[in-house]
C-alpha cells in the first residue's frame, strides 16, 4: 500500500513573537525541528530581503498568508497582491470574517445574508487573485459553527457557496471549540482541497495545550489517517500561552508525527 507523505508546516501565529524579534534565526530553528512550510501572520509590510533570505536559507516553503479582509478591498488589492507575488506567496488565506472580533461585521449586523454577501465578494476575490497566479482559501474561528440559519451552519453555509477552487483552511481546535466534530468536515468535505491548520484543544485547559496531550480533545488518528481525508499541508497552529513559543512548536511536531501514518520515529 503506498503511504502518504504529508509535508509538515506551521503557522507564523505560533512563534509570531518570536519572529518579530528575529525572523531569521527562529526560521532556522523551526527547519531543524522538521518543520517544512511556514505560513505567515500579520501585516504584509515585513521586510522582503529578510523574509526572502530567512525562507531560501533556512529552506522553509512559504505555504500562504493569512491576509486580512481589508487588504483585499478594491482600495488595498493592488498593492497586496504586489507584495505577495514579490515575497513569492502561492495564497491568500482570509482568517477571518466576523466573530468576536468583529472582522468586516458586528454583532447587531449578524444574519444569513451577510455571509452570502462575503460569498459573493469572495468569489469575486479569487477570480482576481487567480488572474494575478494566485489562490484564495477562508480559515475558519469557532463562531462559524456556533452560528446557524435555517439548521445550516455557517461553515457549511460559506463552502456551500464558495467556488470549489477556494482552499479550505480548517481549523480542528476551532472546531471543536464551537461545537461540531472535525470528521463530520472531514467527511463532508473529503474531495474539497484543505490545508489542515492542526490546533490542540483540550476541554479543560482551552487552547493551553499540545498536540497528542492527554486532554487534547482532537481525535488525531482519525484526522490524519488519509483514508479519512488528505491534505495539501499539515500545518500546525498552537495558541498555547503556558509554553515558551519555541518549546511549544518543538513539542507539537513530536506530537503530531506520532500520528502521520507510516512515521515510527516518535513512537
Amino acid at each position: 500500500m503506498k503511504r502518504t507523505i504529508y509535508r509538515t508546516g506551521i503557522g507564523m501565529y505560533t512563534v509570531h513573537k518570536s519572529v518579530q524579534s528575529d525572523m531569521y534565526s527562529v526560521f532556522t530553528e523551526l527547519s531543524d525541528m522538521g518543520y517544512e512550510g511556514i505560513e505567515f501572520y500579520g501585516e504584509p509590510v515585513f521586510d522582503l530581503d529578510v523574509l526572502k533570505r530567512s525562507i531560501t536559507d533556512s529552506k522553509l516553503v512559504l505555504t500562504g498568508w493569512h491576509v486580512e479582509w481589508r487588504n483585499l478591498q478594491e482600495d488595498t488589492f493592488g498593492e497586496t497582491v504586489r507584495y505577495l507575488q514579490a515575497a513569492g506567496c502561492p495564497a491568500a488565506i482570509i482568517p477571518c470574517l466576523g466573530g468576536k472580533w468583529e472582522v468586516a461585521h458586528g454583532p447587531e449586523e449578524e444574519c444569513r445574508d451577510i455571509w452570502l454577501r462575503y460569498i459573493d465578494n469572495m468569489n469575486l476575490i479569487n477570480e482576481k487573485l487567480k488572474r494575478e497566479g494566485l489562490r484564495m482559501g477562508y480559515h475558519n474561528h469557532d463562531h462559524e459553527f456556533r452560528i446557524s440559519y435555517d439548521g445550516e451552519k455557517v461553515f457549511d453555509i460559506l463552502f456551500g457557496g464558495l467556488s470549489e477552487d477556494v482552499i479550505i483552511e480548517f481549523d480542528t481546535g476551532n472546531c471543536i471549540e464551537g461545537g461540531d466534530d472535525p470528521m463530520r468536515i472531514l467527511k463532508k468535505y473529503k474531495n474539497r482541497e484543505m490545508l489542515l491548520h492542526l490546533k490542540p484543544y483540550s476541554y479543560v485547559n482551552g487552547f493551553d495545550t499540545i498536540i497528542g496531550a492527554q486532554d487534547d480533545a482532537n481525535d488525531w488518528k482519525a484526522i490524519l489517517d488519509p483514508v479519512n481525508k488528505e491534505y495539501s499541508w499539515l500545518l500546525v497552529e498552537s495558541e498555547n500561552e503556558q509554553l515558551p513559543e519555541m518549546k511549544n512548536a518543538q513539542l507539537c511536531i513530536q506530537g503530531m508525527k506520532k500520528y502521520i501514518a507510516g512515521d515510527q520515529s516518535c513512537l
